[in-house]
């Protein structure tokens, strides 16, 4: 049993930063400073290896949306989403529309192709976060480190951010490397959408919070 003084209150009593994501953002661009700022904090996020790692593992990617560069790398990632569906659709086969098989995440990267993606469009910038891969083989859960400290920064700053769908991908993707000039093969990728969020559509998109389902073992 838990000590009266040490039950704590409701979270909602509770000061803390509230990470949603954002999907509306602003026409404002985020400073140079401030995306620094954020950018670092992700840099700080620790490594999940048992001994200690170059700081040069994890590398940062910043671009303004609406340049040729940031049109280019949506081009290339819709090209790794569409290469993607292709092998699910083909290993699958008639069981991808079946209740169990993956039928509806064909189907949202089939509209990829005919909409775009949104984050391209919406937020003002696109940060692509890769790490390079050793053993073991840990990176996804890295660059999980790395995205949530960025985060937690970006809504200190008063930012928004929401992760971009399929961005994975580019690992895969021997142009996408040639864009930000490193080796093909030896990195993972993660990458998000970041502004400042437009208050008033934003209001109408958010959902309620529910409460975790916890179960205590003592």
């Amino acid at each position: 049993m838990i000590p009266k003084d040490d039950v704590p209150t409701k979270s909602s009593e509770q000061p803390h930063i509230l990470c949603k994501p954002v999907y509306v953002f602003s026409s404002r661009v985020p400073s140079d400073p401030v995306l620094h700022q954020v950018i670092h904090a992700g840099f700080q996020a620790p490594y999940p290896y048992p001994e200690p790692v170059l700081p040069n593992l994890r590398r940062f990617f910043v671009f303004r949306t609406g340049t040729p560069s940031c049109d280019t790398l949506e081009e290339v990632l819709k090209r790794a989403i569409e290469t993607t569906r292709d092998e699910l659709i083909s290993f699958f086969g008639w069981r991808a529309y079946t209740p169990e098989g993956p039928g509806n995440y064909i189907q949202m990267l089939k509209n990829f192709e005919t909409t775009g993606i949104s984050s391209f469009k919406s937020a003002p910038i696109i940060i692509i976060i890769t790490e390079e891969r050793r053993f073991p083989p840990v990176e996804q859960e890295s660059l999980a480190f790395a995205v949530s400290h960025l985060w937690i920064s970006a809504t200190f700053h008063h930012l928004g951010v929401h992760l971009i769908p399929g961005i994975s991908y580019l690992s895969r993707r021997s142009e996408f490397f040639s864009l930000i000039h490193l080796p093909a093969g030896k990195y993972a990728v993660a990458g998000v959408a970041i502004g400042y969020p437009h208050e008033e559509l934003q209001e109408n998109t958010e959902s309620p919070a529910g409460e975790p389902e916890v179960y205590w073992f003592f």
